[in-house]
């Protein structure tokens, strides 16, 4: 029974940090998903779809690094990081709201997580794509060189 409590554990701990790992990545995946099912609607097969979907996805996320990187105004980089952080929200909305019912009942308590939860992974994404480091914003400046100009 220990056994299983860790392992549950750290099979929970494992979901939460995949899912602040993986959550810049849920527009380049839901655009890929979409467009195979749109694919597949179409008649072009299933194995057209799913490498359609695939390079759609891929190429989403490589657009959207490339424009991030290559333009320097400070408005349309917000508005490609809002754009890729908006679907990390929902799907931190809806990943927090899934586990969480497993333990609550609904209401607004389940409510208040759930938004705290989107908060969070879209912050986590949002600083996923704009490249910050969270030990950045730590107060402790590190050693320091003597002598140093």
């Amino acid at each position: 029974m220990t056994i299983s409590l860790v392992l549950g554990l750290l099979a929970g701990l494992y979901m939460i940090w995949l899912l602040f790992t993986l959550a810049a990545y849920a527009l380049p995946v839901g655009a890929g998903i979409a467009l195979s099912l749109w694919m597949r609607d179409q008649d072009y097969g299933y194995l057209a779809a799913i490498l359609g979907g695939f390079a759609g996805g891929v190429a989403i996320h490589v657009i959207g690094q490339t424009l991030f990187a290559s333009i320097r105004s400070p408005i349309i980089r917000l508005a490609i990081t809002v754009l890729f952080a908006v679907p990390a929200s929902i799907a931190g909305y809806h990943a927090v709201q899934g586990l969480a019912g497993l333990a609550i009942e609904d209401g607004i308590l389940l409510s208040i997580l759930s938004c705290i939860g989107a908060v969070s992974v879209g912050s986590a994404a949002w600083m996923r794509l704009a490249g910050l480091d969270p030990a950045a914003f730590s107060s402790d400046p590190g050693p320091t060189r003597v002598g140093a100009p």
